[in-house]
């Protein structure tokens, strides 16, 4: 009789042991989807020491090894509102119809009908979130506000607020502080993204949408990141010169009316140290945003959240540092429209891969869709690039697009067209598209577009060919195979949204 007793109080035992078991295993089920944290960086070229530049940026290098780092991935339109209302939403800017700021219509009429990247994920039962600068000036219901950790505001911010009240024109474009790295606004919104992974409930994918102000002028940044540079060595710019041949309306100096450089004559080139000066703050504010990303980074891995998240950085657009006597962006050189670009995803994909293959900004979207396990949007203007995650050498993109407007009116556009060997640029009245200049720089014998080839008569064959095929557009330039269905409606013509 005991040995009965024993014998059902051990079956008992077992039964609840396996049922304790087996609602454990359920509780801590993973999501069958894959997480999504998407980084952007504002204004950030690829000097970065992840593509062999002399910013050292040791957290970005990290990521970039642990995935693929695409190293021709270029924006659609290198200024801040337009470049972000492609990429997030997947469409080019004439579908957009945002250059600067954020238009009514795209605002009122496209967001409500499309939305971003976070809506679709949010439709999908991801939980969503979104900090710091996502948008360009217009906060949604998934972004959470950074709150101020010190009274008194953030030290990133003391230049442009003072630069308002005094004037513009009335203080220098860098800053090197003495007080800590947690007074700046881009360490608040790391450590907001920290909080969140902490506490994130993991039974539920998420998305993320993390977004870093530097080194977006002014350069400011702690004491301890400029010192991590020696100036004398810092490499003047090349060429110190706007390219042999190149039209003015090429580079738009807008910065030097909005802070007390060493001139604010745009034909007056800085001076050799004060070059090296301005540089010297770019690479310091870069080096301070790298270690904000290597913070999130490390608690994504210290939160076991590394094994099924799909990361993302991105730049918004490139940035000039004295090249072509220009220091900024809304240009259509090479350095102003490429821009860092590296997918990782631990387990799916391969580390330290790269490609050469010409990608967009605009395919970022249907990118991480696809990666996720969803069906594309058919509107969507980009490729998805998981083809390059599995093949880094796969035939590509025959060309790249992007574009560049002049004037507040917008009554010139500039049309830039890269390919594996040549950039091929045309500016024109709008609407009438009549052409007022054109640009053409080959890569193979002039990787700093010092000179503009477009009425060398030795090139007049490559500038033909060059200009049919900048006027197929896109959709002619896709990979073989791949064929895109949207029929977007150009946008109407912009006009500002609110103040």
């Amino acid at each position: 009789m005991k040995i009965t007793k024993r014998i059902s109080f051990i079956r008992l035992m077992a039964v609840g042991i396996a049922t304790s078991v087996l609602l454990l295993s359920c509780s801590e089920k993973k999501q069958e989807k894959p997480n999504i944290l998407f980084v952007i960086i504002d204004d950030l070229n690829t000097d970065i020491s992840a593509n062999g530049g002399p910013i050292k940026t040791p957290n970005i290098d990290r990521l970039a090894l642990s995935g693929m780092q695409f190293t021709r991935a270029y924006v659609q339109q290198p200024v801040c509102a337009a470049s972000r209302a492609s990429f997030l939403t997947g469409l080019r800017p004439n579908t957009t119809g945002v250059d600067y700021p954020y238009s009514y219509y795209f605002v009122e009429e496209l967001l409500p009908k499309q939305g971003i990247i976070s809506d679709f994920f949010y439709g999908k039962g991801y939980h969503v979130k979104q900090f710091g600068k996502v948008h360009h000036g217009l906060p949604n219901e998934y972004q959470q506000k950074t709150t101020n950790p010190q009274e008194g505001g953030f030290v990133s911010d003391e230049l442009n607020q003072n630069a308002k009240k005094f004037g513009r024109n009335t203080l220098p474009p860098y800053e090197k502080t003495v007080e800590g790295e947690e007074e700046f606004i881009d360490y608040a919104v790391a450590t907001d993204v920290i909080k969140e992974l902490q506490s994130i409930d993991k039974s539920k994918p998420f998305c993320m949408l993390a977004g870093f102000e530097k080194p977006h002028l002014a350069f400011s940044a702690p004491e301890k990141y400029w010192d991590l540079y020696d100036r004398d060595e810092i490499k003047l710019p090349v060429p110190k010169e706007l390219a042999d041949g190149a039209p003015r309306l090429a580079v738009n100096q807008y910065y030097l009316s909005a802070y007390k450089w060493e001139t604010t004559d745009p034909l007056i080139p800085f001076s050799d140290d004060y070059a090296k000066l301005i540089k010297h703050a770019y690479y310091a504010s870069a080096s301070f945003v790298d270690h904000q990303v290597g913070r999130v980074i490390k608690a994504l891995e210290e939160n076991d959240l590394d094994e099924n998240t799909i990361v993302v950085l991105i730049s918004d657009h490139g940035f000039l540092i004295g090249e072509q006597n220009y220091w900024g962006k809304n240009n259509l050189f090479e350095k102003g429209l490429r821009i860092p670009f590296i997918v990782s995803w631990k387990g799916n994909v391969k580390a330290g891969m790269k490609t050469d293959a010409l990608v967009e900004a605009v395919d970022i979207f249907p990118t991480v869709v696809d990666l996720a396990g969803f069906e594309i949007p058919a509107y969507l203007e980009g490729t998805s690039v998981k083809p390059l995650l599995k093949d880094p050498n796969l035939a590509w993109k025959s060309g790249v697009y992007s574009q560049s407007p002049r004037g507040w009116n917008e009554t010139i556009e500039g049309v830039s067209f890269r390919t594996d060997q040549y950039r091929y640029n045309e500016w024109f009245e709008r609407p009438n598209r009549k052409i007022i200049a054109r640009e053409l720089y080959d890569y193979h014998l002039d990787p700093t577009e010092s000179r503009n080839l477009v009425e060398e008569e030795a090139y007049s064959e490559i500038v033909a060919k060059l200009s049919i095929e900048l006027n197929e557009g896109w959709k002619a330039k896709l990979p073989k195979g791949i064929v895109n269905h949207s029929k977007n409606p150009i946008a109407p013509p912009a006009y500002a949204w609110g103040n």
